[in-house]
């Protein structure tokens, strides 16, 4: 470890740059001053001029913006979402969603709900599903979730979606209360012809349940209970459970894990 080279008033040492390699100095910040330690150390950092420039900038205001959600420091999240935005074009629309969420939990309904407007369509699949569930569950618009999830189910037939997915939005569907005899029809057609057989028995049983697809804060604490576990991938490959944050998901979505199964359930 870099030994106290993070701490407040102290002047960073070169060691931490050319390339920007925090990780080490970011555990000793966690285990001596929590999360505050970390922020301090990551906005020091980030705001060095010898870190203008490095391709490790977009990793560590990601980790910036985590750590300052934990915080409910949403405000300063934000505006570390628009940096990472400017640093990381490609990264746009999946910051803007991930900023309507913020704006939700803020308190700024309005704003959230215009940024999920704006980026209706937009986004992936996957992204539009997690803008959907913000609607949902952070500011309440049951109706319009359901609209929406319609909407893509719709047109996830239409165009091929993968059927985890298409089961997925069926599920939060349901259990928004989505009722659609004709699309019901549609989607349940859908599923067999693609070779997808619908989870049966081996769904755990139960009211948290009710919905397949739906619930995965269990499946998660599950498969945490052993440390030593491991899973495959969607293409076969035999990975170690649980995998890091901001890896791509295990699911084969392209996310990262933190913003795919590793996000908490709605």
């Amino acid at each position: 470890m870099r030994g106290g080279l993070w701490q407040t008033g102290r002047v960073l040492s070169d060691d931490l740059f050319h390339p920007l390699d925090l990780d080490d100095a970011l555990e000793e910040a966690a285990e001596v001053g929590g999360r505050e330690a970390v922020v301090d150390l990551l906005l020091r950092a980030l705001d060095d001029p010898r870190a203008k420039g490095d391709e490790t900038v977009p990793e560590y205001l990601d980790e910036l913006i985590d750590q300052l959600t934990s915080l409910r420091r949403y405000e300063e999240a934000i505006a570390a979402a628009y940096r990472l935005i400017e640093v990381d074009e490609s990264a746009r629309l999946e910051e803007l969603g991930a900023i309507a969420h913020l704006h939700a939990l803020n308190g700024d309904a309005e704003t959230a709900r215009d940024l999920l407007e704006q980026l209706r369509g937009q986004v992936e699949p996957l992204e539009g599903l997690m803008n959907t569930l913000v609607l949902a569950g952070d500011l309440g618009d049951r109706a319009t979730a359901v609209r929406w999830l319609a909407e893509d189910l719709s047109r996830g037939v239409v165009e091929g979606w993968d059927p985890d997915l298409v089961l997925v939005l069926r599920g939060h569907f349901r259990r928004l209360g989505g009722s659609d005899a004709q699309l019901e029809a549609v989607v349940g057609a859908y599923l067999p012809q693609t070779g997808y057989e619908v989870p049966g028995k081996r769904l755990p049983t139960g009211p948290r349940y009710v919905h397949p697809g739906t619930d995965k804060l269990e499946i998660e604490r599950g498969m945490r209970a052993d440390l030593s576990a491991r899973i495959f991938t969607p293409e076969g490959e035999l990975i170690p459970w649980p995998p890091e944050r901001n890896d791509a998901c295990w699911c084969g979505s392209g996310a990262k894990y933190k913003k795919c199964c590793g996000r908490p359930a709605v």
